[in-house]
Parts: C-alpha cells; sequence; structure tokens
C-alpha cells in the first residue's frame, strides 16, 4: 500500500515516513503545505492520504474538502489529539476523511498500536472482496418500522442532512451503523443531537429500538439485533475489515425484527452494506441508495446498485422525505 503524508511540520514527516516503512508499507510523496499536495496528489494518487489538520496555508478540512471533489481518495485524518479537536474532525470526517487518528509517537505504545491497527484496516478495504449474505429469517407482525442505515466516507455530514429533516416525533426508529471507531461515537451522536429534534443516542445492549429515536453504533464491535428484538454487540465476524459492519446489522435486522423494514445506504468507501441490502430487497422491502452527485465516495452506493439491491436512488437532500412518505 502507498501512503502520502501532509503535514507543516518536517520532524513529524520524517517520523510518520520511518513508521510507515516499518510497517512495510511504502511512501509515494510528502507535502508540508496543501498547494503543494495538491499539486503533488493531480501527479501521483496514492492508496492512502495522511492528512493533519493543522496545516499552515490552508485548514486540513479545506484541503481534504478540494481532493475529494477532483477525485475520490482514502484518506485519514491526524491531530495531536483527536479527543481536543472533535469539531475539526467530524468536520474533516464530513468532506471525506474516512477515519481520524491522533499522531503516533515513539515513546506511546497506544498510539502506535492504534495506528498500525488503522492502516491495517485500510490495507484490508483495499483487498476486501464481496461477501455472500446470510440466511433470513420470518417476519412477525408489529406496528415500528426500522429504518436502518449504512455510511462511512463523507457520512456525518450525509446523515445531518437527513436526521435534520425528520420530527422528534416520527413514527419510526432509526439505526446508524457508520464505519468509525469507538472513541469518536458519543461526540458524533452529540454533535447530530445538538442539530436535529429526533433524539440521536449510542445503542446500548439489551434495549429495544424505539420509534422516535435514531440510534448510532457505539462499539468496535458489530451493532446487531438480537432473536429477541434487542441491542447487542458481536464481536464476529472478527476479520472483517468494516467494523462496525453494515452488513452484519442489515442481516440481523431482516433475520429477528418483526415488523416492517426500509434500508438506506449512504456515501462510503468499499463494498459494505451491499449484500445486507440485498437481503432487504429480497424480502420486498423499500431499499434506498444515494446518488452518485450526492456523494463523497459513490462506493457502497454503486456495489448495492451494481447486484440489483437498489429500489430507488436519491439524491441526499430527498432521502428523508421519501421515508417520511413511507411511515407516515
Amino acid at each position: 500500500m502507498r501512503i502520502a503524508i501532509v503535514h507543516s511540520n518536517p520532524d513529524s514527516i520524517k517520523q510518520l515516513e520511518q513508521l510507515i516503512t516499518d510497517l512495510g508499507y511504502s511512501i509515494s510523496w510528502s507535502s508540508e503545505s496543501g498547494q503543494q499536495a495538491l499539486q503533488n496528489h493531480q501527479q501521483d494518487k496514492p492508496d492512502l492520504l495522511l492528512i493533519s489538520l493543522e496545516i499552515t496555508d490552508m485548514s486540513g478540512s479545506e484541503l481534504i474538502q478540494q481532493i475529494m471533489q477532483d477525485t475520490s481518495a482514502t484518506i485519514i485524518a491526524t491531530c495531536p489529539s483527536v479527543m481536543d479537536n472533535t469539531a475539526k474532525v467530524f468536520q474533516a470526517m464530513s468532506y471525506g476523511a474516512l477515519d481520524a487518528l491522533s499522531e503516533p509517537h515513539t515513546n506511546n505504545k497506544a498510539s502506535l498500536d492504534d495506528f498500525k491497527s488503522k492502516l491495517s484496516n485500510i490495507k484490508k478495504l483495499h483487498d476486501s472482496a464481496n461477501r455472500v449474505p446470510r440466511s433470513r429469517g420470518k417476519q412477525a407482525k408489529s406496528s415500528t418500522t426500522l429504518v436502518a442505515i449504512g455510511a462511512s466516507t463523507g457520512g456525518p455530514a450525509a446523515l445531518l442532512t437527513i436526521l435534520k429533516q425528520l420530527p422528534a416525533n416520527a413514527r419510526a426508529s432509526f439505526v446508524i451503523i457508520q464505519h468509525m471507531d469507538d472513541e469518536f461515537s458519543q461526540g458524533l451522536a452529540n454533535w447530530l443531537n445538538e442539530q436535529t429534534e429526533i433524539s440521536v443516542e449510542i445503542a446500548q445492549p439489551h434495549t429495544r429500538p424505539e420509534p422516535g429515536r435514531a440510534y448510532m453504533a457505539g462499539r468496535n464491535d458489530h451493532l446487531i439485533i438480537d432473536e429477541e428484538g434487542y441491542f447487542a454487540y458481536t464481536h464476529e465476524p472478527a476479520n472483517y475489515p468494516y467494523r462496525p459492519s453494515v452488513n452484519v446489522f442489515f442481516e440481523s435486522a431482516v433475520a429477528h425484527w418483526p415488523s416492517r423494514l426500509i434500508g438506506v445506504l449512504l456515501t462510503g468507501m468499499g463494498r459494505d452494506g451491499a449484500n445486507g441490502l440485498l437481503s432487504f430487497y429480497n424480502r420486498g422491502m423499500l431499499t434506498i441508495a444515494q446518488s452518485q452527485q450526492s456523494c463523497a465516495v459513490y462506493g457502497m452506493p454503486r456495489a448495492a446498485c451494481e447486484i440489483g439491491a437498489v429500489t430507488k436512488q436519491l439524491d441526499i437532500n430527498e432521502i428523508a422525505a421519501e421515508i417520511l412518505q413511507q411511515i407516515n
């Protein structure tokens, strides 16, 4: 895997280059400014970009936005501490960063382990193949519709667009699977909750989805609906490159949710969610994919369309209205 680095501190660039090569990856190029990075990226597009949110000639988020407008790219945003810069992190993710991490330090084993883990997961994403959907369970009678939403790269902004259009008394339960480390999940839920009428919270084990609420996966394990209709988390499949997985949740909902389902697949890199959405479609449920024009990255919706899993492709600004029409 070829990795590019954008950082205003040359010493930090040297440290990152050493860590990357020690892990067996290669350096495509490094830049100390956003403008230089834009020029380099036009000539040589790496597999992964590490972009500091504190570059000096423009904000890291602005650079991410400009790169994503030109072409889809896999980007991890970096900063001294992600927990001290949550607003910047969510802005970067809204513009198209797949993930974020605190800059690794050789004297901090936890930061090095996190860095190694994230690079390994990106490598798996690039190498991942299509998955076969699991078997489906029977549908029972109930009155509450569950709207399952999967998102990855660019997801925070897309989710906010949808949730801002939902009333507090929406007649459905909403469950969001956003590819994101658990350290960011509560912050993202708070960020969304501050700007929406509908309540947004982390899904807790042994609780049931309730109407008029939106729930987010909040652990690095996979969120599921268990046989009793409760939220639960599971470590398996352990080697699946997407955590939490959209496919795993969608397929558990098909097997165990006793009522109507609506599946929504938003912007994101890779193929996670395509097979799960197909299981919704095969059961006669409404399935929605975000349109290519409104996606930061069209990978996940494209994969669902390619296997015939999509009932409707809609602009991000049209999805909430379609859901409300279906549940009212």
